[in-house]
């Protein structure tokens, strides 16, 4: 019977992602029909005056740099903030504003949000390295007496900390999540619930859902805080500033950690390459500590076959010289073909 429900649950929800995907994909299509390509372009926001003025630090953790703000007495007893999706610590603001002048306020920004890092593959965001993260946070800057508030997201991962670290913290404020089994009751029991769920099954797919939050200027980015639906209801609290701080952290293109080349890199290219352009041999550049480029003109891709006597000369020189030419200074030779 269990292997039976279990095989049920998962098609079930394999149908539910297919469905809201599929779902996204025609509204997408329609919407590159009715408005073009224009409707896709990505902006990059400015970093509104609001995010600047308070005490942004960095703490190094074992495989991340997470990027936290900390206001208050540092003696202080400690209030540390999780958020949720979207958002980032600037969530918390109203909190951080209230209870810094008795307590030492810290809301951090989880892996993969704002200025904190973002690894690669999405195993590196399973819940077992997310609860770890704040484990660290708390021990490496030796954190004592810590209420842990968190919400949505954030909360589904501190409710889990605190069953794994009763010992780090001694309050849990959560913010509109159940426990997690009561949870799972909730969303088998409850038709409602698993209609609201919708969003977690189309972010079960890649590329769509990142393509939905970023075309159309980022509407339905807005529409989830500003919408009447799922919109804050105190639509003071919620500025046009504050939109665009939001708009401002998730159209940030995300930095790739580049590992540049340190040996001495002797790069050689047919010129008459069917294949690849030799756009690319320059462009490798940047990414190397010394390197140069010798364009062989009249030769294709299989360019040590095709000229292998002047290819030969290239690498004897380069392997017996000592003085090389650093990246910023391309040097092309051409043959005399």
């Amino acid at each position: 019977m269990g292997v039976l429900t279990n095989l049920f649950k998962n098609l079930y929800l394999t149908w539910r992602q297919y469905l809201y995907t599929a779902g996204a994909i025609l509204t997408l299509s329609w919407k590159w029909i009715t408005n073009g390509k224009d409707y896709f372009v990505e902006h990059v926001y400015p970093e509104p005056e609001c995010l600047k003025n308070w005490n942004h630090k960095f703490v190094q953790l074992k495989n991340i740099r997470m990027h936290y703000v900390d206001e208050g007495p540092e003696d202080g007893d400690v209030l540390l903030m999780v958020h949720g999706f979207p958002e980032f610590w600037y969530s918390w603001r109203f909190q951080l504003n209230y209870f810094k002048s008795s307590y030492r306020c810290i809301a951090i920004d989880m892996r993969g949000y704002n200025a904190t890092d973002k690894p690669t593959g999405i195993s590196s965001y399973n819940m077992v390295h997310l609860v770890d993260d704040i484990r660290q946070f708390i021990e490496i800057l030796g954190l004592k007496k810590v209420t842990l508030a968190a919400h949505d997201w954030g909360a589904m991962i501190s409710w889990r900390f605190a069953m794994l670290h009763p010992n780090l913290i001694e309050r849990l404020i959560i913010c509109n999540v159940p426990h997690p089994t009561a949870f799972m009751q909730t969303y088998a029991s409850s038709q409602e619930q698993r209609d609201k769920s919708w969003y977690v099954y189309l972010f079960q797919s890649q590329y769509i859902p990142e393509i939905a939050m970023r075309s159309n200027k980022m509407k339905m980015l807005e529409a989830m805080f500003r919408g009447k639906k799922a919109g804050i209801r105190n639509k003071t609290n919620f500025t046009d500033e504050d939109m665009l701080a939001w708009k401002h952290v998730f159209s940030q293109p995300v930095p790739r950690k580049l590992q540049i080349v340190q040996p001495k890199v002797l790069i050689l290219w047919g010129d008459e390459d069917a294949f690849l352009d030799k756009l690319g041999a320059e462009l490798s550049l940047q990414f190397c500590r010394q390197c140069r480029v010798q364009f062989i003109r009249g030769a294709s891709h299989w360019v040590q076959q095709d000229q292998p006597d002047l290819v030969n000369a290239y690498m004897e020189q380069f392997m017996k010289e000592d003085n090389y030419e650093v990246s910023n200074r391309l040097k092309t030779i051409k043959s005399n073909l």
